[in-house]
């Protein structure tokens, strides 16, 4: 069998990975010469980045498969944890079913390894497929069109204004100060407000006060119809507050746009937005047996996975397990990645993690790893594992116990795209 080997693309190679990006991924529409002159621009941009680096898979010196491998801090339960990223994985279309992206996947955890992280994360192009490879899912995404008249709100937005080049920093400031108080934010990409910024289409308008920053919509106009241009859609991209007040502004800002925006199209992770609207239909009069107006479509997001479940826990030292008291030992299969196929035992006093190596224990559960990377995270209680037989216990009258130590305020959020 060929050897491969996984190593940073050099520049030579970047026509390579433009045209297998480019065959893997068609919805991209790097179709010309031009688009692909643009691309292979913005990728050596990039690869200047310290936190973002491009490998690729060789077979006989020639390139067969490519990744983005980012480096990250995520938001676990206000613990800010080294974590990895992983994206644009492509193939060449000639060398499918080669198990390349195994094999490049397996690289990525064992270089995350390497850096002492003990959670990764990804946008899976087929949930199923990184589901098999150990990645839970995390929280899910909605889409809610709704009509700019249908938002609750005073009407104020004196404190509204446009982003420009000289806002950066402070729209930088608001957006870490959110991460710091949220569940799975992630750090950015380097350069994102200025790409933001700069791209066609995209708008930024922002809540102001005392010089500071302290919400955003990021949105785009699009088309209704091809043949009316008068008559378009907001598609908010991001949507961050931190209060009431910054919130009822932005909103007013939307709401006062219904005399030429037909719908305001969000897509989130906010589970309860429908509560804010005086009508939470989307338009396709669709309705669910019984009787229930379809209020949004929803999709799989980012997807966790925790690599080494014993450092996690290290740096979860000081997270309250909901005041609870109790020995369980946790047992994590772990078929793809062996390093962590492996069981953990928590001593938790009072919420407080106390040992991670005691040998005594008084429940005992099993679970695949997506599932409790999962768990880890928030996305899903074991209750709901349990129930779909994605989890076993030993002791049954413990499940709203260990129910209780997982559950979590918030589902992890995340609007960091890699």
């Amino acid at each position: 069998m060929k050897k491969n080997t996984i190593k940073i693309i050099p520049r030579k190679d970047y026509a390579k990975f433009v045209d297998i990006v480019a065959n893997a991924y068609p919805g991209m529409r790097i179709k010309t010469q031009e688009d692909k002159k643009k691309t292979m621009a913005q990728l050596k941009k990039t690869a200047n980045y310290p936190t973002v680096n491009y490998y690729g898979l060789y077979r006989e010196n020639s390139l067969r498969g490519v990744m983005a491998i980012y480096d990250f801090t995520m938001n676990i339960f206000s613990n800010m944890v080294k974590t990895g990223g992983i994206g644009l994985v492509a193939v060449d279309l000639l060398h499918k079913k080669e198990k390349i992206c195994k094999e490049m996947v397996l690289y990525f955890l064992n270089n995350c390894k390497r850096k002492k992280m003990s959670m990764t994360a990804l946008y899976p192009f087929r949930p199923d497929f990184y589901r098999k490879m150990g990645f839970g899912m995390g929280s899910q995404i909605m889409q809610y069109s709704v009509k700019p008249d249908a938002l609750m709100c005073s009407g104020k937005k004196k404190h509204i204004h446009f982003a420009h080049l000289k806002d950066i920093k402070l729209l930088e400031q608001c957006y870490d100060r959110f991460r710091k108080d949220r569940h799975g934010m992630l750090s950015e990409r380097p350069n994102r407000w200025i790409n933001t910024i700069k791209a066609p289409g995209l708008r930024v308008v922002y809540y102001k006060k005392a010089n500071k920053i302290s919400g955003y919509i990021i949105f785009a106009f699009k088309k209704v119809q091809d043949n009316n241009w008068i008559k378009n859609d907001i598609i908010v991209r991001e949507f961050i507050y931190e209060d009431k007040e910054t919130y009822d502004e932005l909103i007013s800002f939307l709401h006062s746009q219904s005399d030429q925006i037909n719908r305001i199209v969000f897509t989130t992770q906010d589970e309860y937005l429908y509560y804010s609207l005086r009508d939470p239909g989307d338009g396709s009069d669709n309705i669910l047996v019984p009787l229930a107006h379809q209020t949004n479509t929803q999709g799989v997001g980012v997807m966790y996975r925790v690599i080494d479940t014993a450092l996690l826990f290290k740096l979860l030292k000081d997270h309250n397990f909901n005041d609870q008291t109790c020995r369980v030992k946790i047992n994590i299969n772990d078929s793809f990645y062996k390093p962590n196929d492996q069981s953990i035992i928590l001593d938790i006093m009072k919420g407080k993690l106390v040992s991670t190596t005691s040998l005594k224990y008084d429940i005992e559960i099993w679970l695949d790893i997506a599932d409790f990377s999962s768990l880890i995270m928030g996305a899903v209680d074991f209750q709901s594992l349990y129930r779909y037989d994605l989890a076993d216990i030993d002791r049954v009258r413990s499940i709203a116990l260990v129910n209780r130590v997982f559950a979590t305020p918030l589902k992890p959020m995340s609007t960091t795209q890699f």
